[in-house]
């Protein structure tokens, strides 16, 4: 099973995403303008899997140093493209934690975000990610992260387990898109939320979804927001 592979070709086909979804600028105005007082002079973020751009371009609006990294070329290319004053911000990276030096164009960030881009890696795969994240935060930096929950029906009713414990094969069609041998982990609630995300404080947990057609589910997620100490 090359599961990083089946990915990265699905997302190889581009998410477009001119804007950003509301749990981008809820972060912002909810947690860390309000709580942790950023951006401050030369706050740098990273936002992992930042797909087309949206988000880096946002928090590069409100006056943080913002980078993205992506494994789709073609989303970076799209994003480069799209916001040609920050186009030296994005960069690709390799579906495979292991194979990446470090992530994006520093290596050390007082802010990481990982938007609905965690959930695709084995267990093994995962942990390597998350130590390589850790050790690019600065000490007190901030981490948020979105994780898809075991009541996303449209995902999780449509998957079945493979090989790997974490894992699960989603497959589904509707009027909307296709979705094939798409590897996904889920997350049971926030218990588990939490010892996915050990390595930092827990400050605040939440979690949002939204149903517009009556094909699809929820697309529910829990919500994470950690400091390192």
């Amino acid at each position: 099973m090359d599961y990083l592979k089946s990915n990265a070709d699905y997302w190889e086909n581009g998410y477009t995403a001119p804007m950003v979804d509301h749990h981008v600028f809820r972060l912002y105005g909810r947690i860390l303008k309000p709580y942790f007082k950023l951006p401050k002079k030369y706050t740098s973020l990273l936002d992992f899997g930042c797909g087309q751009g949206a988000a880096v371009n946002y928090y590069a609006g409100l006056k943080f140093d913002s980078y993205g990294v992506d494994i789709s070329k073609f989303d970076i290319d799209v994003a480069r493209h799209r916001f040609p004053g920050i186009a030296n911000s994005f960069s690709l990276c390799d579906p495979k934690p292991l194979n990446n030096k470090h992530y994006g164009n520093l290596e050390k960030y007082d802010v990481i975000t990982a938007f609905q881009s965690l959930y695709y890696f084995t267990r093994k795969d995962f942990e390597d990610l998350m130590e390589k994240l850790y050790s690019q935060l600065n000490k007190g930096g901030v981490f948020f992260a979105t994780m898809m929950g075991t009541k996303s029906e449209e995902y999780f009713k449509n998957s079945k387990e493979t090989d790997d414990d974490w894992l699960r094969c989603v497959n589904f069609t509707n009027s909307r898109y296709q979705c094939k041998d798409y590897y996904i982990f889920f997350t049971e609630n926030q218990d588990e939320l939490c010892n996915k995300f050990s390595m930092f404080k827990p400050m605040h947990l939440g979690w949002y979804s939204g149903k517009f057609t009556s094909e699809e589910g929820d697309g529910f997620h829990y919500t994470f927001c950690g400091v390192k100490e």
